[in-house]
């Protein structure tokens, strides 16, 4: 074979290798915790306590060409389950979507983040379901 298809074909495949490590990565749940800062992929999660056993959670996926609601969920029930301290909690309010993060790469594609917001109820509150629903209709109206 020639040399010189030899060369351009290693040089192919090795743009090939990094194009979907780079996906692999950027497809990811992040485990960061935002209330500490940002991160450098964009994702992670941040969570309120606002009532006993009631917490607000916001999580976000890593910054990608695509939206990734399978990450954002992944991140989001992460949180809630380190604020339950268990897998034990129902999920209320739960809002997903995307937003541009007015990033782009070099061939002009934007770069998106998928976020989930709601709250986390774990069993172990000693809220009402009207205690919950007051807290939420009141904390809803300031986000």
């Amino acid at each position: 074979m020639c040399p010189f298809f030899d060369l351009l074909w290693s040089s192919i495949l090795q743009k090939l290798v990094f194009a979907v490590a780079l996906a692999c990565l950027a497809g990811c749940a992040s485990t960061h915790d935002l209330s500490k800062g940002n991160n450098m992929l964009g994702g992670g999660y941040k969570q309120e306590e606002v009532g006993p056993g009631l917490f607000y959670i916001y999580a976000r996926s890593n910054h990608a060409p695509w939206t990734n609601i399978d990450a954002a969920r992944t991140t989001w029930r992460n949180g809630a389950e380190r604020a339950c301290l268990s897998a034990a909690y129902d999920e209320l309010s739960i809002q997903e979507g995307e937003k541009d993060t007015g990033l782009q790469n070099s061939s002009g594609v934007r770069y998106l983040v998928t976020e989930r917001t709601g709250y986390a109820k774990c069993d172990s509150s000693t809220l009402s379901s009207a205690e919950i629903n007051k807290i939420i209709g009141k904390d809803s109206a300031v986000r």
